[in-house]
């Protein structure tokens, strides 16, 4: 039983380094911006393609497809502030409709581009085995779960020590206030949604070698994501992390006494019982009139 546990933690901790992906960059987008994408999970499954892409049309490296990848995202994240987000920055209804407008006509681009076919990326490190006691797990489990903390701790130490950091940190509390110090909060939107979306791609990259790529790849991690970010706190950066190691603990765990098909239904029951109980999250702030 011990070392079902184990082999279920392990499992866990990597799927929720990807759903932590996710939520960062929601988080990011909301924190700093007040804008719901919805479409975060098309930008995780472009990642996945981009990468297939530059692996075995380009580099025929793995780690340099992941960094073309990531850079790509970036560049289409900076576009789709400025031309979609950026006028409907006060219209939440309109940000939504947006958000769907987007995952319809990215899906259907990449299904013109690369067929309704799924593809797979097999790479070294998803052929080589890493054994711990009597289990083996990939050597992409420990990639992923590696990335991420990497990937976490470079934006704790981002927003924390620089100055692009701090500036952030200070439009998402109080934008006019920033623009009177000199912060110009476009600019500042944009470097947002750039690491957003490359966040967003990072998961779909790491994601992809392990898993087939299909256009809906990323619905399921969107959907975790949503719920992690609920769990630990709308806007609270710990909350996301919390939450999403917390969701792919959980829905490991649950498989070693519930079938694995029911599994979601334990993440979203914790989903409605923290909304039932405290509605504003593990980390986040309880608004006045909220019980």
């Amino acid at each position: 039983m011990a070392t079902a546990i184990f082999e279920q933690l392990i499992n866990g901790t990597m799927m929720g380094s990807i759903y932590v992906l996710m939520a960062l960059g929601m988080v990011l987008i909301y924190g700093v911006m007040h804008v719901l994408n919805f479409a975060h999970g098309v930008l995780f499954m472009t990642g996945g393609y981009l990468t297939h892409l530059f692996f075995f049309n380009l580099t025929g490296s793995y780690p340099l497809a992941i960094v073309l990848s990531i850079l790509t995202l970036a560049l289409i994240g900076v576009v789709l502030e400025g031309v979609i987000f950026r006028p409907l920055r006060d219209n939440l209804r309109m940000q939504i409709v947006a958000s769907v407008g987007l995952i319809l006509i990215i899906q259907n681009g990449v299904i013109q581009l690369w067929g309704p076919r799924a593809l797979q990326m097999r790479t070294s490190s998803v052929s080589s085995l890493v054994k711990v006691g009597q289990l083996s797990f990939t050597m992409q489990h420990f990639v992923i779960i590696a990335v991420v903390v990497s990937a976490v701790t470079a934006l704790y130490l981002f927003l924390t020590f620089t100055r692009l950091g701090t500036a952030m940190r200070a439009t998402s509390q109080h934008p006019e206030a920033a623009i009177v110090v000199g912060i110009n909060p476009n600019r500042i939107y944009a470097l947002t949604f750039m690491i957003a979306c490359a966040l967003a791609g990072l998961g779909g990259a790491l994601l992809g070698p392990l898993f087939l790529i299909f256009p809906q790849m990323g619905d399921a991690p969107m959907l975790k994501a949503l719920s992690a970010i609920v769990i630990g706190g709308m806007g609270s950066i710990p909350g996301a992390i919390v939450g999403g190691f917390g969701i792919g603990v959980v829905e490991s765990l649950s498989t070693l006494v519930i079938p694995s098909d029911y599994r979601d239904t334990i993440v979203f029951a914790i989903l409605i019982l923290m909304l039932l109980l405290r509605p504003w999250g593990l980390f986040g702030v309880r608004v006045r009139g909220e019980h």
